[in-house]
């Protein structure tokens, strides 16, 4: 079953484009969501959820994968999750590479990562980002999951720093539980916004 899997997962990527899944290609790597996997599909979604070919977002689907499959907690990817995170500039994806290296390291070990972690808050205030860090799934899961210091104290930072964030573009979407995203606008609010925000722009310059 699983060399079924893989072979039709390998078929139905050719249909994707760099920036976007193909509906087959998604049905098909959703059903990776609650089987038992193998190594060979961990290898396969640890090669998607790094590649440079496609867009983060396309990243992000393979790597939810590995985050929320019970069975991924079996392999060792303790070392994945640390060399990913150390590389990835988008904090959309670095906390949840955090996540999956807090599932293997220790508080002490977390300790350091986190530091770097809210120093990269500071410099950083791309609202769509903040809006994965802040959903449930992100530092508010590490912190009530773990109960660590290190991430109760970024959660405090990032709350901070995300006031700092023009208000016309906070609170577009979020993600849920299972990481995925959850929109809080109506799309013609969105719009609204967005021409709010350009135009305060315009008026700046």
């Amino acid at each position: 079953m699983d060399n079924c899997l893989l072979s039709e997962l390998e078929r139905t990527f050719k249909k994707c484009s760099d920036c976007l899944l193909h509906p087959d290609y998604i049905a098909n790597l959703n059903k990776l969501n609650n089987i038992e996997l193998s190594q060979e599909l961990i290898d396969y979604l640890c090669d998607k959820a790094t590649s440079k070919k496609h867009i983060w977002e396309i990243r992000f689907d393979h790597l939810r994968i590995l985050l929320l499959n019970p069975s991924a907690k079996a392999f060792d990817l303790k070392e994945f999750y640390f060399e990913n995170l150390k590389k990835c500039r988008r904090l959309a994806m670095k906390i949840f590479y955090i996540r999956g290296y807090a599932i293997y390291a220790s508080e002490e070990e977390l300790n350091p990562v986190m530091e770097k972690f809210r120093k990269n808050l500071e410099k950083n205030h791309d609202y769509i980002d903040y809006n994965y860090v802040l959903s449930v799934a992100g530092i508010p899961y590490l912190a009530d999951t773990y109960g660590y210091n290190c991430f109760v104290r970024t959660l405090e930072k990032a709350e901070e720093e995300h006031q700092r964030i023009d208000p016309l573009l906070r609170g577009y979407f979020t993600l849920n539980i299972n990481l995925e995203q959850v929109d809080l606008l109506p799309i013609e609010e969105v719009r609204r916004r967005s021409e709010h925000f350009l135009e305060k722009c315009r008026n700046k310059n």
